[in-house]
């Protein structure tokens, strides 16, 4: 999302022509047009006018950031927990000759998963397994598919497929599954309205997707790289909204996605996200033409984003790329906290959204904003309104720490903002907060800033706030203002 110059940028064309979407911007933001929302949602009547509560927060004595909070895994040292084989449980072996795995009955997994029941273990031994994984009907409930030593088993796209999803669990309520490499490339032959995805979960509830390393799920040809597809883990149906799901997705390292790396969609849709390593692709190629994101909440989908490392998720023509983009989520469902997100185009970004908790997260150098809130219609977006940013630790960002676009009662506290604004842009527009023209009865509430590029303090607004803007700035400590009296030197 972003940035300070006016676009109007379609998708690129390389050796195929991808779909045209424009892009948002001016003033400082960008919407990936992959994200854009629903027309009717921009339309939804807010019925809280007032910013959230000043004293949110007064209790909260830690630091800013994650502190000392573990966010992440590693995979290496952090493996699944071990478990007795219970009874009935079944087993998988590929290479049945070698004598690994004497105890293994079925040859691949599908045919195991088949012959499952209720609440039964399917272990699966080390190999490599080329072929889709369907997980359908609730005959499968309570399914525990688990790889028999942590990810030495490995789920991999074959070269002809049946589907446009590796591994899907659909029609079946609390699934696991556990420990696997699951590994393209796709052949995809072409650009799909259903998404190529590595993991998906559509009509299926309370699944756990944990302790998996997830990656290159993107094309074979190079020439689709522009396809917008290439999700690693999808929770709920894209482009058939009548099809939700919900998920803990946990503990998995995920990396080399062509689109998204965790992407929650459709309304009554749940996402925990938590304890992941989410890294963009290192493909050059694909960052020249696809705009990867780590984690996606948008399409009326709630999610919990906590705990997670999200790094370079980056478009290389202009910075388009986020960290987390949580967008139309139910009000008060959704929060983004104690996230460790870096090296991205931009850190999070929140727009169409109404009650929702930003807080507690490392934001630091990425290549533009850390932290954006959008309620401009003319970015193609809704209204963004009771939205608590607290006590995050924002550092070294090119953009400015926070920015706020048509934002209206949202409450800012608390938050450490330093060292921001270093991209070459335009003229004062790099801060550590920023608040447009349009921006009005925020809350903007003992933020410590310094050494932003252009000011600590900025406020385009005008009204009956503090120093004449439309906003409330109280307590603020900054070296540099736009205006006098927005903030109080350190």
């Amino acid at each position: 999302m972003r940035r300070r110059t006016t676009y109007l940028v379609f998708a690129v064309t390389v050796a195929m022509a991808v779909s045209a979407a424009p892009v948002f911007g001016g003033g400082g933001f960008q919407k990936d047009p992959d994200t854009l929302v629903d027309p009717e949602h921009i339309k939804t009547v807010v019925t809280q006018i007032v910013a959230p509560d000043a004293t949110i927060g007064d209790t909260d004595l830690t630091v800013a950031g994650i502190g000392t909070d573990p966010v992440g895994v590693n995979l290496s040292s952090d493996p699944f927990p071990t478990q007795t084989d219970p009874p009935g449980t079944l087993f998988v072996d590929n290479t049945p000759l070698n004598g690994d795995c004497p105890q293994a009955a079925y040859p691949t997994i599908q045919a195991a998963v088949n012959a499952s029941g209720p609440g039964q273990t399917v272990k699966v031994c080390p190999g490599t397994y080329a072929e889709q994984v369907q997980i359908f009907s609730h005959t499968h409930d309570g399914l525990r598919l688990e790889s028999l030593i942590p990810l030495q088993a490995t789920i991999k796209w074959p070269p002809a497929e049946t589907s446009h999803h590796l591994v899907e669990i659909d029609t079946a309520d609390r699934v696991t599954l556990r420990g696997f490499t699951i590994t393209g490339p796709f052949n995809s032959g072409g650009c799909a309205v259903d998404r190529h995805e590595g993991v998906l979960v559509r009509d299926g509830f309370d699944e756990q997707i944990d302790h998996n390393h997830i990656t290159l799920i993107q094309d074979s040809n190079p020439g689709l790289y522009g396809c917008q597809q290439g999700d690693a883990v999808a929770v709920g149906w894209r482009n058939f909204p009548t099809h939700p799901g919900t998920a803990r997705v946990d503990h998995n390292q995920i990396d080399e996605y062509q689109k998204n790396g965790i992407q929650a969609v459709n309304s009554g849709t749940v996402l925990q996200a938590d304890h992941n390593v989410i890294t963009g692709t290192t493909n050059a190629l694909i960052k020249v033409i696809t705009a990867g994101n780590g984690v996606v909440v948008f399409m009326q989908a709630a999610g919990v984003v906590d705990h997670n490392v999200i790094t370079n998720n980056r478009y290389t023509p202009f910075p388009l790329s986020t960290g987390v983009i949580l967008d139309e989520a139910p009000p008060g469902s959704s929060q983004v906290s104690y996230n460790r997100i870096f090296n991205n185009d931009s850190g999070i970004e929140t727009d169409t959204q109404n009650r929702l908790d930003i807080s507690h997260n490392d934001i630091f150098q990425n290549l533009s904003d850390a932290i954006d809130i959008c309620g401009e219609p003319l970015f193609g977006c809704g209204f963004a309104t009771g939205i608590v940013v607290r006590a995050n630790d924002i550092q070294n960002n090119g953009g400015s720490g926070i920015a706020l676009f048509g934002a209206s009662s949202n409450l800012l506290k608390s938050n450490h903002i330093t060292g921001n604004g270093t991209m070459p842009l335009a003229p004062d527009s790099t801060d550590g907060i920023r608040v447009d023209t349009t921006s009005t009865n925020n809350q903007i509430l003992d933020n410590h800033m310094q050494s932003n590029v252009t000011h600590d303090c900025h406020d385009d607004s005008s009204g009956t706030g503090t120093a004449a803007t439309a906003n409330t700035w109280q307590g603020d400590r900054g070296d540099t203002e736009n205006r006098p009296g927005l903030c109080t030197p350190n």
